[in-house]
């Protein structure tokens, strides 16, 4: 999910559901994901929120619209692309616009304990901070990343999901603790809210498009980039290729036709591939399995093994011939 945007994306999420909020005079306990301790939610409905605190570490991706979030006597106005930092028990307010969506991540800082560095880790976890390209140019780019990376491991949930997760919350510590050793460099950052805008559209058009015959060459030059420059900010907003994401958003959408039933051949050919061949080569590359072994994963009680828990299952028969990438 390297797009910020929501069309055509499923962030429900990946077991463990919301009930309701719990609050307890102006404190908020955090429904954390069931045997984890973090929750991300996809927000797009214009509900205020009132003074409220939690012991969370809060960070708020806007994606569209623009949000007015009070923390105590400072007011922060959240453009698209904004990315806010809300400390732990810090009282806040949130005024969302009529059309809007964010991204609400929350953590439980009881993880940084096992840190010998925990007392700078708090240190920089209790400043209120905005990042965005206009006021923090050298050190968005790579914040922006990190937080895309842990909205897509969070909603294509797998076993490494949660390392990965943490592994991108610590990245971004580590980049806003040293963010004032890095100078602003035309080569390697984005500095122009109008890169920002054109390289959000590339996204959104993939995303719509992505059973089309894209190629680097001609997105690139749709977004008015060049090949490498555009590369380059690809790597720097989604941590990935051009071509990667393509097949991880193709592959993603093929599971889910698979799931309904429709046959191999048939699927390959509707998400954007042009042979079955390099189809299942690539299915097998982001799921560890063939395109067959996934049906019938998905439809054989005997080849899953369900987690209560989580409702997530697993390949029980590691053994099965995968004859379609052969």
């Amino acid at each position: 999910m390297a797009n910020i945007r929501s069309a055509n994306s499923d962030f429900s999420q990946p077991f463990g559901n919301f009930i309701s909020r719990k609050l307890e005079s102006d404190e908020e306990s955090i429904d954390y994901l069931p045997g984890y301790l973090y929750r991300i939610w996809h927000n797009d409905q214009a509900t205020n929120f009132p003074d409220h605190k939690h012991q969370a570490l809060e960070i708020i991706l806007c994606s569209v619209g623009t949000y007015t979030i009070t923390i105590g006597e400072e007011v922060y106005k959240l453009h698209e692309g904004d990315i806010l930092f809300i400390p732990p028990m810090a009282v806040h307010s949130i005024t969302a616009p009529e059309e809007g969506e964010r991204f609400i991540l929350l953590f439980d800082i009881s993880f940084f304990d096992i840190f010998k560095t925990r007392k700078e880790i708090m240190t920089q976890l209790s400043k209120a901070r905005i990042i965005g390209i206009n006021n923090t140019a050298h050190l968005y780019p790579s914040v922006f990343s990190s937080i895309n990376k842990i909205i897509r491991l969070y909603f294509s949930y797998n076993d490494m999901s949660e390392a990965g997760i943490y592994a991108e919350l610590l990245k971004i510590l580590c980049d806003v603790s040293h963010s004032g050793d890095i100078e602003d460099e035309e080569d390697t950052v984005i500095t122009h809210s109008e890169n920002y805008n054109k390289f959000v559209r590339v996204l959104t058009y993939i995303e719509n498009n992505y059973s089309e015959d894209l190629t680097l060459e001609e997105i690139a030059n749709t977004a008015g980039f060049s090949k490498f420059h555009f590369s380059r900010l690809f790597k720097q907003y989604t941590d990935s290729t051009f071509y990667d994401y393509l097949c991880s958003k193709r592959i993603l959408e093929a599971k889910k036709l698979l799931a309904s039933n429709m046959p191999v051949t048939d699927v390959a050919f509707q998400v954007g591939f042009n042979n079955l061949t390099t189809f299942c080569r690539c299915f097998k590359k982001y799921t560890d399995c063939s395109p067959t072994q996934y049906k019938g994963i998905i439809s054989k009680s005997e080849s899953i093994n369900i987690t209560p828990e989580t409702g997530i299952y697993h390949n029980t028969n590691k053994e099965s011939a995968d004859e379609e990438a052969d």
